[in-house]
């Protein structure tokens, strides 16, 4: 394999909060967790999901931490990775052919969460900024793709953002590390910004319609909801698997989410439960966290 390198007491919802803020912190004080990609082959059509040929894509660093897969295309990633700098993560570019990488970012903070823009020339990150303080920063910046230049701020009066996802040119949801967690859509063209919910999950999703698709956290447990972002109003989808945040929406529509080593889908407004489509026990996964996709394939992140 060839590498090009360049340059008291809680209720549920509650406790999850406070996960949340845990995970978020520890990023920036702690060895982060051994994570790994892979890659499967997507078919699917308004009955069937299926995936097959599970390939490996991050054994340049098998053993560090490789996560927040984002597709540029059906056969080029965007991942978070510790692989080049001791104690920081930058934004690698990946191909899934050859598996060669290309270092996007290269500075003295820590970047997460890549995620193209609608111009498809840029991309988004939450940045780590550099502080003395127990609470450091986390802002949101765009880098060009082909690293034409050193990157900007986005948004230049919230620091607490611990997610993304665009869901038009201008407007931005965002995830905010608060107690309780709050899920905020923000237009950065007038600097208006919508409280959508309190206790929701880090997995932000946008479907064509412009919906943003979230995880509400209660003492009943989490639910998939869907924000309509022109009435102004969310509605229920479905009932998460238990113990999961993370899920994808789907091409033909369906939501795929993971139970261990077990990739499950749900079919809006048709499902009355989810359906298993693989189990990947036999490939030696146990434990399925954030899934990418696109036409005509799937990235998943594993950890032991």
């Amino acid at each position: 394999m060839t590498y090009h390198f360049q340059t008291m007491y809680l209720n549920l919802a509650q406790l999850y909060t406070l996960l949340c803020l845990i995970c978020l912190g520890s990023m920036a004080h702690a060895q982060l967790p051994s994570t790994n990609i892979y890659s499967l082959d997507l078919k699917a059509n308004e009955q069937k999901v299926l995936l097959n040929n599970l390939t490996l894509l991050t054994d340049f660093n098998i053993t560090g931490y490789n996560n927040q897969p984002h597709f540029v295309n059906s056969e080029e990633l965007l991942i978070t990775s510790d692989y080049s700098s001791s104690g920081l993560t930058d934004i690698l570019h990946l191909r899934i052919a050859d598996q060669s990488i290309t270092r996007i970012t290269k500075t003295e903070q820590s970047e997460y969460s890549p995620t193209m823009m609608s111009n498809g020339i840029d991309f988004s990150v939450v940045r780590q900024e550099l502080s003395d303080s127990d609470d450091i920063p986390q802002s949101l910046w765009s880098y060009p793709l082909d690293r034409s230049g050193s990157g900007q701020l986005v948004i230049e009066d919230i620091f607490n953002i611990g997610y993304h996802v665009w869901a038009t040119q201008h407007r931005v949801a965002l995830f905010l590390v608060e107690d309780p967690s709050e899920l905020m859509l923000y237009d950065t063209k007038n600097k208006n910004s919508t409280h959508i919910a309190y206790n929701v999950g880090r997995c932000l999703k946008v479907d064509k319609k412009g919906n943003i698709y979230y995880v509400e956290q209660s003492d009943d447990g989490a639910t998939l909801r869907a924000y309509d972002i022109y009435l102004g109003r969310s509605r229920r989808v479905a009932k998460m698997l238990e113990g999961q945040v993370d899920f994808e929406l789907l091409p033909n529509g369906h939501i795929i989410a993971a139970q261990g080593a077990k990739l499950m889908t749900f079919i809006p407004s048709k499902s009355a439960s989810w359906s298993e489509v693989s189990d990947l026990s036999e490939a030696g996964i146990s434990n399925i966290s954030r899934i990418a996709s696109t036409h005509s394939k799937i990235a998943i992140v594993t950890s032991k």
